[in-house]
């Protein structure tokens, strides 16, 4: 990375800091007004999968609440009156994410195409709990008044104890969920034969037992194995390392509350960029927008550009966030963190992480890693000095909702450490660029897009420029026959290795109890990381849920490499409660 791009970049996350503190100062001081809150708001943006309306904590909008969506008055009238003028449903949204003046909502259900201007209101009891949180916060802003008798002693001692009664609203709850059995095999050309027995869990429980604790995610791991045939360890198949990349764990957040907690198989939402832990986090607020917290726990992602077996990872932050998603929004976090490889210090480094948006407009991102000077303590690991050993930007522009432009610079001092077996499925795509790199993406038509990458790259190892390119379409329901398709082909040329790779990826639901889904691609990849130089592989998963309450689910995995030929199959047997549907 040449002293000019460093110096470019430093300067620019230096840039965003010094945004994000003087945003801090500004809002220090400000009060919101009382005023009564409407219910009803407008339709401000939609993408694929979220709505974001035009209100957020300025209207008392929690996380959980729900909305009806309905066409748009043909007067143009946004009353409360609205709501009961009998329009045309639309959907129903459950709120997902809330900033000061917008909020992100997920999709429920829906009756038609939602579009930007529909009108969007609570349910009765989203209502409700709003009003029981605007009661709390009236309440809390009035002195407490007692009132003094005389004569009796229990009246006395009312006058040496102040109480306060908060009344907080209860979220609504939403749990739904599975859990099975599942029992499989691999089956190596070498003749190695082996069988596992495990767990598979699938959560979406949220604001469970009338509190703000969800359990969420997606994890499955094998308790016992047996194996015949050659000797040696089971290998760790394709579909072993995708199953790594899931996360399911329990979190806590509350409007009540200054603390956020995490803990499970989860990232750290204040730095995303950083390995996924299996571990925990703790954060509380010191403002209203600043936070601090610590994290720490093992780093069991393949996918990570610094992944290694036996790795752990723990560290500290501070996080600003200010703004909202219908205006200017600022997302900062700067920490230290220190890793270790079977309990020996391997990096001890300060990571910065930085997003600025406008609107849906404009949107800059940068993850920038930068390690002390170290000794690996791996045989022959090495040695390196104080300096950047990471970083990730990109400035994304979207001038209409169906097209998206941008440009990305991605930057490693060392080769990265994912594992290599995963660069057909499209989960390295980050890293196989290097260097400056440009990317758009085009939505044709209704449920069809087209997007492609193009760049030249150049790091310190190259001896010269190479070109690395990448394309792909998206369709949504295929010629609307309900099937979700995705096809990808990327040719790459980078300090760790070259190749490239065509994949696809189909799902469809047969009915409404039984869904089919099938991943496959081909790769090469010369590289020093891997002997496995050219593979092929097809994952195929059946879903079929049994009457009201079971579920039948079948997995198989077929892998043609080099140096690596195995089948695997698994079958899973298990309950399902709360009308939970496949993921």
């Amino acid at each position: 990375m040449s002293s000019v791009a460093v110096s470019f970049w430093a300067l620019l996350l230096l840039g965003c800091l010094q945004i994000t503190c003087s945003a801090a100062l500004a809002d220090a001081g400000q009060d919101a007004p009382a005023e009564e809150k409407s219910a009803v708001f407008r339709v401000k943006y939609v993408s694929e999968g979220a709505v974001y309306i035009d209100a957020g904590r300025n209207a008392n909008v929690q996380e959980g609440m729900k909305l009806s969506v309905i066409a748009a008055p043909a007067d143009g009238a946004v009353t409360d009156g609205v709501r009961f003028r009998g329009e045309e449903h639309v959907a129903e949204l459950r709120v997902a994410s809330v900033a000061d003046s917008s909020a992100v909502c997920d999709v429920v259900q829906t009756n038609g195409e939602i579009n930007v201007g529909q009108v969007a209101f609570l349910t009765p009891d989203s209502v409700q709990d709003r009003q029981q949180a605007q009661s709390a916060a009236a309440v809390s802003k009035y002195p407490i008044v007692i009132a003094f008798t005389y004569g009796d002693p229990l009246d006395e001692e009312l006058r040496e104890v102040q109480e306060r009664k908060v009344i907080q609203g209860s979220p609504m709850s939403h749990i739904r969920g599975r859990f099975g059995v599942d029992y499989g095999g691999t089956n190596e050309a070498s003749g190695f034969n082996s069988k596992q027995v495990g767990l598979v869990i699938d959560s979406d429980m949220t604001n469970f037992g009338g509190t703000f604790w969800n359990f969420t995610g997606y994890w499955r791991g094998n308790f016992t194995t047996s194996s015949s045939g050659s000797a040696g360890p089971t290998p760790t198949t394709l579909t072993d390392l995708i199953n790594r990349t899931y996360h399911l764990g329990f979190t806590y957040q509350s409007p009540y509350s200054a603390v956020t907690i995490g803990v499970g198989r989860l990232f750290l939402p204040y730095a995303p960029s950083l390995s996924t832990i299996d571990g925990g986090y703790f954060a509380r607020k010191i403002k209203r927008i600043a936070s601090v917290g610590f994290f720490g726990g093992s780093t069991p992602d393949p996918t990570s550009w610094s992944y290694a077996p036996n790795q752990h990872i723990a560290g500290s932050f501070v996080n600003f966030e200010t703004g909202g998603f219908d205006r200017t929004r600022i997302f900062s976090t700067a920490g230290i963190a220190v890793t270790s490889i079977q309990w020996r210090v391997a990096r001890q480094f300060a990571f910065f992480e930085n997003n600025l948006s406008w609107k849906h407009y404009v949107t800059f991102y940068n993850s920038m890693q930068v390690d002390a000077a170290r000794t690996s303590p791996l045989p022959n690991g090495g040695s390196n000095p104080t300096g950047f050993s990471q970083s990730y930007s990109s400035l994304h522009f979207q001038p209409i909702s169906r097209f998206t432009f941008g440009v990305n610079h991605n930057y490693f001092r060392n080769l990265p450490t994912f594992d290599p077996r995963l660069v057909g499925t499209g989960l390295l795509d980050q890293y196989l660029f290097q260097g400056f790199s440009g990317d758009v993406r085009v939505e044709l038509m209704k449920h069809v897009a087209v997007y492609s990458s193009l760049g030249r790259s150049r790091v310190s190892t190259d001896t010269k420029n190479s070109l690395n390119q990448a394309y792909g379409v998206t369709f949504g329901r295929l010629w609307n026959t309900g099937l979700l398709a995705d096809l990808h082909y990327s040719k790459f040329d980078s300090a760790f290795g070259k190749g490239q790779y065509e994949s696809f990826s189909m799902s469809r639901s047969l009915t409404e109890s039984l869904r089919v889904q099938v991943l496959g691609g081909h790769q090469i990849f010369n590289s020093s990381l891997t002997t496995n130089a050219h593979s092929n592989f097809v994952n195929a998963v059946a879903d079929w849920n049994v009457g009201a309450r079971y579920f039948l689910e079948g997995n198989f995995g077929w892998y043609q490499g080099s140096s690596l030929n195995y089948r695997q199959w698994s079958s899973v047997f298990g309950y399902r409660f709360g009308g939970y549907r496949k993921r």
